[in-house]
């Protein structure tokens, strides 16, 4: 049961949980407060995101790891289970937050940040991606597995705050505060899973490279073309 809630479980609470907050946002769009609306925005926007980096097409972790040798390039740094803290723990305690009305201006202004930085961080990916492959002989698009979610869905998420903070002010404590919290998401939630938790011999393997499925053998290494 908890093999299955690490490589299914979580990922399925992710879309209930955006379904509750886009039939609240629905029902109460003129009671709550634009802090309130960005709030469970990230959740649901963060919910398309892990469903691209995971499943369709999956594969994130495979770039992630392409460091490691291939046949660990499906369990180490990342595992399912890292992975799942740091996006599934990340969602919870912003689900919470809205739930509670207590997302705040701190953490919008830390989201608004982390929404640039995933943009960042595929557009890096992808570049890493496309470069890999091409070592290899094989011509491929600038993709890898996250990118679209973070064009599509986080950048805009980082405008519209960017554009909230312009209209509304940027008070120093919002920025220290923010910072803080960024630094503190980092620490807690994709450091020190990571870590603590990372093994060259754990059950929390991910069982298919998604969209590298296509470029690569069944020990994981990319194939010569």
């Amino acid at each position: 049961m908890w093999l299955w809630f690490v490589e299914w479980g979580w990922l399925y609470l992710m879309i209930i949980m955006s379904i509750v907050l886009t039939v609240q946002l629905i029902v109460h769009w003129k009671d709550w407060d634009s802090i309130r609306k960005f709030g469970a925005f990230v959740v649901i926007v963060l919910t398309f995101h892990v469903w691209e980096e995971w499943v369709i097409p999956g594969g994130f972790h495979y770039i992630y790891n392409i460091r490691s040798s291939p046949m660990l390039r499906d369990r180490y740094p990342m595992s399912e289970l890292t992975d799942m803290i740091t996006n599934f723990g990340g969602a919870v305690v912003w689900f919470v937050l809205t739930e509670t009305n207590k997302y705040g201006r701190k953490m919008h202004f830390a989201v608004t940040l982390f929404s640039y930085f995933e943009v960042i961080v595929h557009f890096l990916l992808a570049y890493q991606s496309m470069t890999a492959l091409y070592a290899e002989g094989i011509y491929t698009g600038f993709y890898a597995p996250g990118l679209v979610t973070a064009l599509c869905c986080w950048l805009p998420l980082g405008i519209a705050g960017t554009v909230w903070f312009v209209k509304n002010g940027l008070h120093w404590k919002d920025a220290v505060g923010g910072l803080i919290i960024l630094a503190a998401f980092t620490v807690i939630f994709v450091q020190m899973p990571e870590k603590l938790l990372k093994s060259k011999d754990n059950p929390y393997v991910f069982d298919n490279a998604g969209w590298y499925e296509q470029y690569t053998d069944p020990n994981g290494k990319i194939i010569e073309e």
